[in-house]
C-alpha cells in the first residue's frame, strides 16, 4: 500500500513498506492523468519489490442501493 502526501515539489505517493516515492508531476500530462500514472507506477513497484498483488477497485459483490 501507499500513502499520498504533499511536498514543495507537488503531490507524492509514498510506499509504506520501504519509503519509495513517485512524484506525480514527473509523469507526462499529454498521455493522461499524472496521478493515475503515478498510482500505476506505485502499484507496479509494490508488485515487483514487495510481491503485493495489484489493487482492485471493483468490488466482487455488488449491493443494491436504496433509492433516494
Amino acid at each position: 500500500m501507499y500513502a499520498i502526501g504533499k511536498v514543495s515539489e507537488g503531490i507524492v505517493l509514498i510506499c509504506q513498506d520501504c519509503g519509495h516515492i513517485e512524484l506525480v508531476s514527473q509523469f507526462d500530462v499529454h498521455i493522461g492523468s499524472q496521478r493515475t500514472q503515478a498510482a500505476q507506477a506505485m502499484q507496479l513497484h509494490s508488485l515487483v519489490m514487495h510481491n503485493v498483488p495489484l489493487l482492485r477497485s471493483i468490488p466482487k459483490n455488488y449491493g443494491v442501493m436504496e433509492q433516494w
